[in-house]
């Protein structure tokens, strides 16, 4: 478009000299030999000038747009590298741009142009630095995911071949192995659950919210963890100072797998005979649900990563626990599509307290 004014302002100058060249000739009797030579001198400066306005100006702008094309066209997701290549040039071009206007008078058109150039790139720069984390970010949790996968698999495929070998028909040991590889199926059923579930609420699935009446919804999650619990001899109890007609509003069916989750995460990390309580504190314009318990607890140095993905305080210990590390990530992700967050308070070999409200 700059290329495109520039033409017709130069056939406007020529239309300008044609004219005065007429004056002259006819107003002034000049020679029309003297007339038509300054009429040329003329044109060739101006062609000159435009020559080098194109060379120093017009041309690194085409430079440019094409530069921001490839850039455009490129996936910037999967290709980071050829789209930082690209946006390097275009970087170089725009600084030689601005050491020719620095030393050059132009219009305001021209800085203009230069002024929207820079902020081009400057967004293109930050486009680039969010592919970048979102490529890190990919490329870990897959490789998280392939771990996670890979320990039930090799667990399962280890046990079928000792059957295959002749275990199968060794009464002594052949229902220990199904069962080992019945576990690590479960494992794997889990493992999966959690991930179609986390990555429904990552893209931002749509809640179903409605008024519920809370304080019985609770007390029946809780009857159905107990027997869990008791496995264990874990006492886990329901307190409540809500009346029946207490309701909250929140989408019914993710708030339950929030329970769930914290509750079968208490079982999993409280000692046999320990004690977990599920707490709901009635205020003005919420209800306080509070999940405590006399656990292992937390050390200090992990609270602040227990909510991301596959994050696991030991290791081992959790696989053997059999949870899948996207529990919490879960849960935290349920909590903020209902405007509220958890909180977590905990002591090493004293427990562990998870609070959050839900609106009234």
């Amino acid at each position: 478009m700059f290329k495109s004014n520039l033409i017709l302002k130069f056939s406007f100058f020529i239309l300008i000299i044609l004219i005065l060249s007429l004056i002259l000739q006819f107003v002034f009797n000049a020679g029309i030999t003297s007339v038509i030579i300054s009429s040329v001198i003329i044109i060739i400066i101006y062609i000159v000038s435009l020559y080098f306005l194109n060379t120093e100006v017009v041309r690194p702008m085409s430079i440019f747009n094409f530069f921001s094309k490839e850039i455009y066209d490129t996936d910037k997701q999967n290709d980071t590298d050829d789209f930082e290549e690209k946006l390097t040039e275009l970087n170089k071009v725009n600084e030689l741009l601005g050491e020719h206007l620095n030393k050059n008078k132009y219009n305001d058109d021209v800085n203009d142009i230069f002024y929207s150039l820079q902020l081009t790139t400057e967004r293109l720069t930050n486009e680039l630095n969010t592919a970048k984390i979102f490529k890190v970010n990919r490329n870990e949790f897959l490789g998280n995911v392939a771990h996670e996968l890979r320990t039930p698999i090799f667990a399962i495929q280890l046990s079928l071949e000792t059957l295959l070998d002749g275990a199968i028909n060794d009464e002594k040991v052949n229902m220990d192995f199904l069962n080992r590889a019945m576990k690590q199926v479960n494992r794997l059923k889990v493992l999966v659950d959690d991930l179609i579930a986390i990555s429904k609420f990552e893209t931002g699935i749509r809640m179903s919210k409605r008024y519920f009446n809370f304080n019985e919804y609770v007390k029946t999650i809780v009857a159905e963890m107990r027997s869990l619990a008791e496995n264990k001899n874990i006492e886990l109890k329901f307190d409540t100072n809500l009346d029946d007609e207490t309701q909250v509003f929140g989408d019914s069916e993710s708030l339950k797998q929030v329970f769930i989750n914290l509750i079968d995460n208490a079982i999993k990390y409280t000692a046999e005979n320990g004690l977990i309580i599920v707490r709901l504190t009635d205020s003005e314009k919420n209800v306080l649900v509070s999940i405590l318990d006399n656990g292992i607890g937390i050390p200090k140095k992990d609270l602040a990563r227990i909510f991301e993905r596959f994050y696991r305080v030991d290791k081992n210990r959790s696989r053997d626990r059999g949870g899948s590390g996207l529990g919490l990530s879960i849960v935290k992700h349920i909590l903020e599509a209902h405007n509220t967050q958890i909180k977590v308070e905990s002591e090493e070999n004293k427990g562990t307290k998870f609070e959050f409200n839900l609106q009234k």
